[in-house]
Parts: C-alpha cells; structure tokens; sequence
C-alpha cells in the first residue's frame, strides 16, 4: 500500500472514531439534558434543583452512584448506570421526575440502602432514571402512641438508633445490617431477630405515604387496601413510590440477653444442629437462635471442618434463659459465663459482628460498615434436613475455597399466626428455617474472573445439591433476597411463575398481578422481575369475553386494556393467564390514552441520533471517495 492510500485509510479510521465517540456521547448527554430540562422547567426553584440533579458531566455523578453500592460487584466498569441521579429533598421533585421520565422515556429507579441483591436499584439494561432518596431519611419517633413514621431514604440503623434516644423499652422488628435502606426493605417483607415474637417487619407497617404512577400522594385510606396490602412485601418499587412508612414500635425489655458459642465437626456440630432443627423453631417466642455455618481449615494444617456459630438474643434475663435451654436443648452447652445482658440497641451490633460497647452511634454511620461482595440464593425448609444430607452439605461447602457462608434463621412462634395471605410475604405456618447461601468474591476484580465464576457455579450446583432437603411446589425463596437465576420473563403468566410463585405463592402472585394492572396499567414502575406484562398484555391474541349483559372483541395484532366498571377482574375465558377490566361499557385499546411512549424505545433519542449518524454516513462516503480519487491519480 502507498503512503498516501495509508494516510487517507487511517484518517478514515480515526474520523470515523472520533464520529462515533460523538455519536455515543450524544446518546447521553442530548437525551440526558432534554430530561434535564425538563425537570428544570417544571421547578420552581431552577437554582436549587441544579443541585440536587447530576448527569454523567458532573464530577459528583459518579461517587454519588457508587457510595450506596452496596454490593461492590456492581462497580465493575461494565456495569451500566443512570442517564441521571436525582436526589431529592421534597415530595415535588419526585413527582416531576416520574412526569419527566414518562415524557422522555426513561425508566426508574428508586434506590433507599443500594442493598438490592442483583444491584437492581441503581443499574438496568435501558436508559434509566435513579431516584436516590439520601437526603429524604427524617425520623418522627412517638413513644406515648408507639408508632414511627420514617422516610424512604432512611436506614435501620438511623432507625434503631433514633428509638433507643427516646426509649429503652420499645423497637423495631427488623433486620440486623444497619445500612438496609427502610423504603425497599418493607416492601419485601423484612425480617429480624424479633421475627418469631413479632413477625416481620411489614407486618408491623401501619400506614405509607405513596406516590403512584400519575403523581398523586396517598396513604393507606386513599390508596386503599388491595395496594396498601401489596407495597407490604410484594415489592413496592413495583407499584409506585413509597415516601414514607408508618410503623408500629414493639415492646422489648430494658435489658435482652445475649450469647454466641461456635461447635465444630469434632465437637458435634451435626448432632447439635440437627436437634436445632427441631428445637429454634418451636422453643419460646422470647427466644431467637441464628446460625452461620462455614468452612474452615483446623489450625495450620491443611484439614478443614466446619464450625457452625449459634447466636441467639432473649427478651429476658440469664437467670430465666439458662433453665429454658437446659431443659430443652442442652447439648448447646449455653453457660453464664457466655451470657451477656445488653440493651436491645446494642444486640444489633453484637450480630453485625461488633462488641456490644462500640458506641450506637456507629449505627448512624452509613459508610462504617465494609460492603458486600457476592452472589446469594435463598431457601425455606419445611422439613428438619436428615443427619445424611447434612452430611453431603458439609462436604460441599468443604470443597470451596473458604468464600462461602450459610446463614439460617428460625421460624415459628408469630410467624405461623399468620395467614399465607395476610400479606404477599407468604412463607409462614410450616416453615422451619430460612437459609441464606452466599458465595463471595473477595480478592476478585469482578465476578466474571474464572475463580469467581467457579465460585458462581459452585453455588449453583449447592443449591441443586439441596433440592431434596427444602420446600417444594413450590420451592420457596425470599424476594428481598432476589436471584435472577430464577427467571426474568413476564410476557406469560407461565413464564412469570418460575419465580413469582417461589417469591409469593400462587394465590397472592395473581393478586399482585391484577393490583398492579389496575394501580400501573403502562408497567411503568418495572424491573427484570416484576409483576407486569403477565397479564397486561397479549399480542396476537382473540377472545370474545363477557360481562353482564356486555360482551367485546379482543383485537387480534394489537394490545388491548379491558376496563370493567365494578372494577371487578374477569379470567378471560379458561385461560386465567389474561386479565380484562372493563369500564363504561366502552372497550379501549391500548396505548390510545396514554400520553406517554411504548417504555421499551425510546423514541426522542431516535430522532435525535439521525442527525448525527447521517453527518457520520455522509462524512464517511466523502473520505471514501477522496480515498478513491488519491488512488486513481497518477503519481508523477
């Protein structure tokens, strides 16, 4: 090749690039700034506003959207991330948010702690909005009427500790991780250490301050009790916005006692906790027995074992507790000695690993606690695991390399007074143990090295291993901790039930599906595991459907909405996978009163591109015939 063709080649290349580096910037910034512009010219305020709004030119975008990444295998660089975080510090500007996503076709995000376990509150695989609720974390504590009404943005541990400065004598059910964020945690149920004396946190939930899709403010009277029953464990973020949760205070007494103790193979550990299996779930209510369960090497040498931790916490004193263990569960070996009583506060500490003297006010301290680094699977038993297959999970967690952990919690007691449908979180009567399985990736860049996709691929055929010896039809899991392992698809009811059902249970899956049909009918509040599109929608589909003296048409090729004016929801035909809701008598297709775009394209980004990529087509096509020219020109 002659110089001047590899000239003329490589500033085809180069002009080409730096083109197509316009082209992609464009994608962000121009669609970003008319979202921008939007949220601008909808404020009163546009000074202020500026500051509460961030795009990627920003300096600040980038720590504001990692500092709650809660999970830090989300920060690898792949990882896509919002178009624009907002972060609001007044109910206005979310709303204007939801109108100005609606209008410019981008999804939201709604993040409280960053906890979620697949990174869902703060990633998406299409243009997104994140709404960030940091600086919306107030705490109104009433101790005369127990009750608090807490922010989205705000944490258990703000949470525990604002109580215990107004009283030593009431609490909260919830969970131990102080940096959980309190809007998305109720609205997957939320559980803790006082589960079996007081069930779970949402079942402690008295009221909510909740925006819906078109804007407005209700509470439970307005917004009433179908969704006031959904945002309570069947995942709020699916329904609209929680702003604020009203919860009921639960008395705990001044003192609470407190143990841990560790048993080894060589110590019993399998004996002990097979007899746990019968004992943490049944034993009194005042009385809460986690375990961890890990492998470990003995000493210096290259044997492992495995060491199980038995924490437990009693609302009573040593002097009561110890008599109730030896006459029910001895081999334990729980001895005074072990025994420490503590305020309620600061059991929360000594479970997140920390000496019960360290100051509460580390509770408060959002980035004191190290983040997570993994990948979880959960599971309920129904069922005490035989001593066999104890045996065959030991081995298992043998052949790791030290990075897994399971963690078990026990039920019973409250939790079985419970209906299945008292809320959607529906694991109740029945259920013995809850069990967390987690595989780290620490020392890992990301999880997609080969030792952290063994370590992903171990964890999988775990939880085969452990088919026989949990719950099944279905084989429960826990919503808040959500696995995509277990299915992503909502374009059938069929499809959706792979992991709506082990999430709800079929009975309160469908209700969630027709609570959000009627509450978000556009499935604007979506993610990859929602309760949308199940029902909503139907391409290519005829029936005829009949209600009272009506009957309509379903369009064969077009998506149809059916409204009903009792708003009574009819199974169309045999097939209980669609829903049709119809009202005055009039038969509406979809999309025809929306006032917003179909959610999956974004439509004004489209228009936007074409100049560009045009300018690119055309600048290209003149290089190539310049390029062409040179070549066809004598050298002299």
């Amino acid at each position: 090749m002659k110089k001047s063709q590899l000239r003329s080649s490589v500033l085809l290349m180069v002009l080409s690039f730096l083109f197509s580096v316009s082209w992609a910037t464009s994608l962000s910034t121009s669609s970003s700034g008319d979202l921008i512009s939007c949220l601008q010219s909808n404020s009163n305020n546009v000074t202020a506003i500026s500051q509460l709004i961030f795009s990627p030119v920003n300096a600040s975008f980038l720590p504001i959207w990692q500092v709650a990444v809660q999970n830090t295998r989300f920060l690898k660089p792949s990882t896509p991330r919002p178009s624009v975080i907002v972060t609001p510090m007044e109910e206005t500007l979310i709303k204007t948010c939801v109108y100005c996503a609606k209008k410019h076709g981008y999804e939201i995000r709604i993040r409280s702690g960053g906890h979620d376990y697949e990174g869902l509150s703060y990633t998406a695989d299409v243009p997104f909005v994140m709404l960030d609720f940091t600086n919306m974390r107030s705490i109104d504590v009433d101790v005369a009427k127990r009750t608090a009404w807490v922010q989205a943005g705000a944490t258990l541990g703000e949470l525990y500790y604002k109580i215990s400065r107004e009283t030593d004598t009431l609490y909260f059910p919830a969970g131990v991780c102080p940096t959980v964020g309190v809007g998305g945690y109720m609205g997957g149920g939320g559980y803790g250490n006082l589960l079996r004396k007081y069930g779970t946190a949402a079942d402690n939930v008295l009221d909510a301050r909740f925006m819906d899709v078109d804007g407005n403010i209700l509470d439970r009277k307005s917004m009433g009790e179908d969704l006031f029953w959904a945002i309570r464990g069947g995942g709020s973020s699916s329904f609209g916005i929680v702003l604020a949760w009203k919860l009921s205070l639960v008395p705990v007494p001044k003192k609470v006692t407190v143990f841990i103790l560790n048993k080894t193979l060589e110590q019993g550990a399998t004996e002990i906790f097979h007899k746990y299996q019968y004992v943490a779930p049944n034993i009194d209510r005042n009385l809460h027995i986690r375990t961890q369960v890990f492998a470990e090497y003995i000493g210096n040498t290259t044997k492992k074992t495995i060491r199980i931790m038995f924490e437990g916490i009693y609302q009573g004193t040593t002097d009561t507790l110890l008599p109730l263990l030896y006459r029910k569960f001895p081999e334990l070996g729980v001895t005074r000695e072990i025994c420490e009583e503590i305020r309620m506060v600061q059991s929360t500490l000594v479970f997140w690993g920390l000496p019960s003297s360290t100051p509460t006010e580390i509770l408060t301290n959002r980035s004191a606690i190290a983040k997570l680094n993994n990948k979880s699977k959960s599971d309920y038993t129904r069922a005490p695991i035989p001593i066999r297959g104890l045996k065959k999970i030991w081995r298992k967690l043998i052949q790791n390399d030290e990075s897994a952990l399971l963690m078990i919690n026990p039920f019973g007691g409250r939790m079985a007074d419970f209906s299945e449908t008292a809320i959607p979180y529906p694991h109740r009567a029945g259920v013995l143990l809850q069990i967390l399985k987690t595989v780290n990736f620490n020392g890992q860049p990301s999880d997609t090295t080969p030792t952290s996709l063994r370590r992903i691929a171990w964890l999988r055929s775990l939880d085969a291993l452990m088919t026989p010896y949990v719950s099944n039809n279905p084989r429960e899991a826990y919503s808040n901790y959500n696995d995509l392992d277990l299915g992503v698809g909502s374009t059938n009811y069929q499809e959706a039930s792979v992991w709506g059902e082990r999430y709800w249970k079929r009975d309160n899956f469908k209700k969630l599906i027709r609570i959000k049909a009627k509450v978000d009918p556009h499935n604007f509040f979506r993610r990859p595991q929602t309760e949308a599109g199940t029902c909503l929608r139907n391409r290519n589909y005829l029936r005829t459907v009949s209600s009272g003296t009506g009957t309509a048409l379903g369009g064969s090729g077009s998506n149809f909405y059916f409204y009903e004016t009792d708003t009574r929801w009819i199974p169309a035909g045999s097939d209980s996978n669609f829903y049709f809701y119809e009202t005055d008598t009039r038969w509406i297709p979809a999309g025809s009163d929306t006032g917003y775009p179909e959610p999956a394209v974004n439509r004004n980004r489209a228009k936007e591109l074409i100049p560009d990529f045009l300018t690119l087509v055309v600048l290209g096509f003149l290089i190539f015939i310049f390029t062409k020219r040179k070549k066809n020109t004598p050298t002299p």
